[in-house]
């Protein structure tokens, strides 16, 4: 049963993940208040005052305390009469309150099924609700700021409500010119139109490239690579601040590539960083893999640490290393900057002297690490598009948009007309002004249950 047909039913669903202290169950719907006097055997409630309540899970189950919130239509997440009812965590006990409010005439919520209901209520707009996932979903500070200023600030749908008016002004000239030709005196204003066109692109061109910056901010991957003991995994644990890696002086000790989320202090994002096993020529067996999955992992990687010993003089395999990279731009740091400083060692061209044994030079290294990150962050003082449904109705609006501008000199009003009409509607879906049902379907079918 698609989403518009379900309006009218009461659904719930877990609005929390199962496991912690508290879970939160979410009620919906036109018999909210009667589900509620039956789980509880309460007469009335109060809206929005939090009420201590016995739940009755049914004959076969002892009863569960929880606090018991009402929210009154159409002052609601959704704008229908709603409930929650906070209780314990235990995936058991959400289960059965579950179960229990089935029983009691509630049908459980498809994903996304609140939050749609919500935009058909106009509690919110469905660019509003397009963020949710990416609200939920952020795992840094800058990630969430980001999604906040994406849900909240509405700078697309400033910048795009003024031109989607002039694309409904063009599309209704635009129709009266094929269909009353007679009786319509006004020519399509080309030159007009070719404008729009720029206009519309400006907005959702660098929007899109914006996005796409947005995702690769997504916890970046740092890795650290070099040959063996240079002291990768030494500056892996002192980077963490944990012996995390094992660290020895015999050759191939990391076998495999281990990983860790590490939060950079500025600008506030959380990387994933690499340790990685030693490349060299001679290595064999399990080793001989784990250089193969450091190289399969340097492929996508947005970031490379190459280390070498600036102790002593490069090898070939650091040479072979800092031109293996070269195309990702790696940072470059000789180690060991605490036993000597080699003088071949400024042939690596090394953008810092380091010691990962005593921290000398880290404070700089994290530095220029920020730096590389930061260079590649969106600009929050552009759009972003915080759903992969919208990334596509932009995509498909772009390419609508120079189809439009290929038609202006072709002279065939029918085609025109007919591009006119799908630039306005895809810039419409891109506002959250569309009627189109698989739109609705296609956007909330992501979205968690309870959301």
């Amino acid at each position: 049963m698609r989403l518009a047909e379900r309006l009218g039913l009461t659904i719930a669903a877990p609005a929390t993940a199962t496991g912690g202290a508290i879970a939160i169950i979410r009620i919906s719907g036109p018999t909210t208040v009667d589900v509620l006097k039956k789980l509880t055997g309460r007469d009335r409630f109060v809206p929005r005052r939090a009420t201590l309540c016995s739940l009755d899970l049914g004959p076969r189950a002892a009863s569960e305390q929880a606090i018991v919130l009402y929210f009154a239509a159409p002052a609601s997440y959704t704008g229908e009469e709603m409930g929650e009812l906070h209780l314990h965590g235990g995936a058991g006990t959400m289960e059965e309150a579950l179960s229990r409010l089935t029983e009691l005439g509630a049908t459980p919520a498809t994903p996304g099924e609140f939050s749609f209901r919500a935009v058909v209520n106009g509690k919110m707009t469905l660019a509003q609700a397009a963020t949710i996932p990416a609200l939920i979903a952020t795992q840094d500070r800058l990630q969430a700021d980001i999604a906040r200023r994406a849900a909240y600030g509405g700078l697309f749908e400033q910048a795009a409500v003024p031109l989607l008016t002039q694309w409904d002004e063009l599309d209704t000239i635009a129709n009266a010119t094929v269909d009353f030709p007679e009786q319509v005196t006004e020519h399509l204003p080309l030159a007009k139109i070719s404008v729009l066109i720029e206009e519309t692109e400006h907005l959702v061109i660098p929007a899109l490239e914006n996005t796409q910056r947005f995702d690769r901010a997504a916890t970046p991957r740092i890795l650290i690579a070099g040959r063996p003991n240079v002291g990768k995994s030494l500056l892996f644990n002192r980077l963490l601040g944990l012996d995390r890696a094992i660290v020895s002086p015999e050759p191939g000790t990391t076998r495999d590539y281990l990983t860790a989320l590490w939060p950079l202090p500025f600008p506030a994002v959380t990387v994933e960083l690499c340790d990685t096993a030693g490349l060299r020529d001679i290595a064999s067996g399990i080793e001989k893999d784990g250089i193969t999955r450091t190289l399969t992992l340097s492929e996508v990687s947005e970031h490379i640490i190459l280390l070498f010993d600036g102790s002593d003089a490069p090898t070939a395999a650091d040479i072979a290393a800092r031109a293996l990279f070269a195309p990702k731009k790696p940072l470059v740091f000789a180690n060991k900057a605490d036993i000597a400083r080699h003088p071949a060692a400024e042939s690596m061209a090394p953008d810092l002297f380091i010691s990962a044994l005593t921290g000398e030079g880290l404070p700089d290294m994290i530095s220029l690490l920020a730096g590389r990150i930061t260079a590649l962050l969106p600009d929050t003082a552009l759009p972003i598009l915080l759903h992969a449904e919208r990334r596509r109705v932009a995509e498909r609006l772009c390419a609508a948009l120079e189809e439009l501008r290929l038609l202006l000199s072709a002279g065939d009003l029918a085609l025109l007309v007919v591009a006119i009409s799908r630039c306005r509607t895809l810039l419409g879906e891109l506002v959250g002004r569309s009627d189109d049902p698989d739109l609705y379907e296609r956007v909330f079918s992501s979205f968690c249950l309870g959301k």
